[in-house]
């Protein structure tokens, strides 16, 4: 099968790029021209396109045979680069594909969801309902929900097969998530809701997922979140991460009851003296606090039965690898 792989000069869509080749697929991997400028070599199979989603370009014309296309490119920042890299770029590579096309793989996130929704302590899963307020989130969760229902709405209408997957914090080389720390004061790193459990997803074993769901047998539209079967507390993700070889601090931890009250003060306090207009924080900000910090179990049973997804990185491993050694 021939695949488009879109940003595949990032951390996830490289890695994706190189297990499509690995899996037998002839793979176009999309990067930005800046990136290809910078240098980074691909695996046999591999073949890199120069181009840039947020314009039309000599691109559109290259991907005009391929069979199915993985979508992982989105953009950070703030809410207009965010727009112009992963909306308008969507809309773009939409109107791009071939009518030929047989397969959309959508890289989204659990970001959409509402974590409201479970219970304390409860279940968040693919039946979780996505966010109902959006503006109450931060730009990337309004613009990946503005994404997904682009790729839905063309699939539909164009009558292509699809799968969406919704990872939860993609980690791996170059990417700790600072630990599991919530904030660093000095020499102190300061563990949020300690014993909540990280959302983790190995770079690798999302890559394997995600080109499964090229080959993995539908007959509806399909949408799974992935996170890997390990899910440690953010106390004991710190502790791992530290015996790796992670830079980190002494460890602090904050009950999750004592995040909430900060940001219940900060609340109160942009009413009385801003009209409830000041922009807070993530850490201050109590919808986005339940976000990142909320004591939810996150499983991953339909990944495992809809693609055959067995994880092979664990978290062990995964974790030790986090740091790069010169031998």
């Amino acid at each position: 099968m021939k695949v488009l792989v879109t940003g595949a000069g990032g951390f996830l869509g490289r890695a994706v790029a190189a297990a499509a080749a690995r899996a037998g697929h002839q793979v176009l991997a999309m990067v930005r021209p800046v990136s290809l400028a910078k240098g980074g070599t691909f695996p046999a199979g591999v073949t890199p396109l120069a181009g840039d989603l947020r314009q039309r370009g000599a691109w559109c014309d290259a991907i005009g045979d391929v069979d199915a296309v993985v979508h992982c490119a989105a953009a950070f920042g703030d809410l207009p680069s965010q727009l112009a890299g992963t909306v308008l770029a969507t809309e773009n590579l939409l109107a791009a594909l071939p009518h030929t096309l047989r397969r959309i793989v959508h890289v989204s996130s659990l970001s959409v969801y509402d974590f409201d929704a479970p219970k304390f302590n409860g279940v968040l899963d693919e039946a979780t309902p996505l966010e109902r307020d959006p503006l109450r989130r931060d730009a990337y969760t309004q613009t990946k929900l503005l994404q997904e229902r682009l790729v839905r709405d063309h699939a539909t209408r164009q009558e292509i097969e699809l799968v969406v997957v919704r990872p939860g914090a993609i980690y791996g080389p170059g990417k700790d998530w600072d630990a599991g720390t919530g904030l660093k004061a000095g020499r102190f790193d300061l563990i949020f809701a300690p014993r909540s459990r990280m959302r983790l997803v190995h770079v690798d074993n999302c890559a394997d997922a995600i080109v499964a769901a090229l080959a993995a047998p539908l007959d509806a539209p399909l949408t799974v979140d992935l996170i890997d079967p390990e899910q440690p507390s953010h106390w004991r993700y710190h502790r791992l991460a530290k015996q790796a070889g992670v830079p980190t601090g002494i460890a602090v931890p904050v009950p999750y009851v004592a995040v909430l009250a900060l940001g219940w003060s900060a609340k109160l306090a942009s009413r009385l003296f801003f009209k409830g207009k000041a922009r807070l924080p993530e850490l201050l900000d109590p919808p986005r606090q339940r976000v990142r910090w909320r004591p939810l179990h996150y499983p991953n049973v339909r990944a495992r039965e809809a693609l055959g997804w067995t994880p092979r990185v664990d978290l062990a491993t995964g974790v030790a690898r986090l740091v790069k050694r010169a031998d």
